[in-house]
Parts: C-alpha cells; sequence; structure tokens
C-alpha cells in the first residue's frame, strides 16, 4: 500500500466502544513495553504519531489510526500492552483485560492479528502463550513480530526467528519477523504480509 494519510480517529478506554465506520483492522497485541506503538509509528512513517515511552504501560486505552493508501483503507489498532506495568495490579487485570478480551471478542473487522514478542527473550513468555492460544482457538489471522531486532547482531537474530519459530510450532517455510523500529529492517515484509490481509476483507 502507497500511504496517502494516516491520521487519530478514536479512542476510548470503555469495554465495547468502537468506531461507527467498518474497516479492516489490524490489531496490535503484545507485552506492555514489547514496541507497539514504535513499530505502528515506523509502519506509517511517523514519529510521534502513537505515542511511546519506555516506562511499561503507556498505552492505557485502544488507540485507532486511520490509514488511507492509494487503493486500499484500513485502520491499525494499538492495543493496551498485557503484563508488567507501572499501574495498580486492578487496573492491568481487570480494566485493561476487559478492553482486550471486549475488542477481541467483538464483530469489529479485524483482518489480522500482530502478535508483538521480544526477540531478546528465548521465546513467548506464559502471557505470550495465553494469548497465542486464544488467538489460535479463535481462528484469528496472526501474524508475529519479533521487536527491537537491532538489538541483537545478524547471526544471533537468525537463530531467535528459528528458536520462536519452534516454540511457536509455525509450519514449515514460516518464520517470524524480526523487526527493527530503529533501521526500519522487516518493514517491507511486513507490509507485504498486510496489504494481502488487507485486500481480501
Amino acid at each position: 500500500m502507497k500511504i496517502q494519510e494516516v491520521r487519530p480517529e478514536f479512542t476510548t478506554s470503555r469495554p465495547g466502544d468502537y468506531p461507527p465506520e467498518r474497516l479492516p483492522e489490524i490489531a496490535f497485541l503484545g507485552r506492555s513495553n514489547v514496541g507497539k506503538s514504535s513499530l505502528i509509528n515506523s509502519l506509517l512513517h511517523r514519529k510521534r504519531l502513537a505515542r511511546t515511552s519506555k516506562a511499561p504501560g503507556r498505552t492505557r486505552a485502544i488507540h485507532w489510526y486511520r490509514v488511507e493508501g492509494d487503493s486500499l483503507q484500513c485502520r491499525f489498532v494499538d492495543l493496551p500492552g498485557y503484563g508488567y506495568a507501572r499501574v495498580p495490579r486492578r487496573v492491568r487485570e481487570q480494566e485493561w483485560a476487559a478492553l482486550i478480551e471486549t475488542y477481541l471478542r467483538s464483530k469489529q473487522p479485524m483482518a489480522v492479528a500482530i502478535q508483538l514478542l521480544d526477540i531478546r527473550r528465548y521465546g513467548p513468555t506464559t502471557l505470550d502463550e495465553q494469548m497465542i492460544t486464544w488467538l489460535r482457538t479463535n481462528g484469528q489471522p496472526t501474524t508475529y513480530v519479533l521487536t527491537k531486532a537491532d538489538k541483537l547482531s545478524k547471526s544471533r537474530r537468525a537463530q531467535a526467528a528459528q528458536l520462536f519459530a519452534r516454540k511457536l510450532q509455525l509450519p514449515d517455510g514460516v518464520r517470524p519477523i524480526p523487526y527493527s523500529a530503529v533501521t526500519g529492517e522487516g518493514r517491507t515484509e511486513l507490509w507485504s504480509l498486510l496489504d494481502t490481509h488487507i485486500a481480501v476483507n
């Protein structure tokens, strides 16, 4: 997709509150501080569209960004991170969980879920696995992206991708995409997959 316009469209902290117009949606999921907002900014060639922070838990609502291209339209959906964050446990386990779960169970036209995983870890965490199991059980198309790829050498990135592919039990020939919001590595490959999902929705 050749991007022509990007703009924030809708934000909510209330479960079940969504934009009225239906468009294909690309939802970004992952642990707190895994790099969802940075990846969104990188994909859309914007520096400060999605707000980023070194402190876990910056995204405390669902944010929709409208993306208009030369031939297609879609929305990027930035969901709150799960797991550790510098907010009360009640907020994480009740309010944020309700936001995420209600969205995933809604009839919003999600074209694909982008599950973000930190490439520096030795495979998905327990919380990652719970999310992945839910997505698979519900038949949700999912693409796996390994964030912060610039933190590892090229050889270690390849090893990490193989490790995650094995632990995620991906089919032969399918691997997660190493991505760096700093260098742009993985952007072309990820956009190619997104274009395919958007076109069929």
